[in-house]
């Protein structure tokens, strides 16, 4: 993680948006798109998606498509009568999605944790070996 991620979400003034951006990579359209699908608490098609948020359907398609593969947002098939079908897609629950969050926190301290201790180990040895 480059040190300006870290700042920006260790600085006194963070916003979700920053926990989210570093969390989960997502740019700036793919959370306006994951804000829009948790206001909307329903499955919501890409057709409505694109002209709510004014983009191509193909840009909106690949933000869902990497939401859906990071699992914060669910997609879902619906048959129309006449024949045929469409997607429609919906952010992770609330609570799911908190928790989900809190374990990749989680983590992040666990690695840097872990970074700590190597680098700790490295240092002495350097040290030691230095001065030898």
């Amino acid at each position: 993680m480059p040190s300006s991620s870290v700042s920006s979400i260790t600085r006194m003034n963070s916003s979700i948006k920053d926990l989210f951006t570093i969390l989960y990579d997502l740019s700036p359209l793919e959370l306006e798109l994951l804000f829009v699908l948790i206001s909307k608490n329903e499955p919501v098609s890409l057709e409505t998606l694109a002209k709510e948020l004014d983009r191509d359907k193909t840009t909106i398609f690949r933000s869902l498509q990497k939401m859906v593969n990071l699992r914060i947002c669910e997609k879902d098939t619906k048959t129309l009568k006449e024949g045929g079908w469409y997607h429609v897609y919906k952010a992770m629950d609330v609570a799911a999605f908190k928790r989900e969050t809190e374990k990749r926190v989680k983590e992040i301290k666990e690695s840097f944790d872990r970074l700590l201790k190597k680098f700790e180990s490295e240092l002495d040895e350097t040290i030691s070996s230095a001065y030898q």
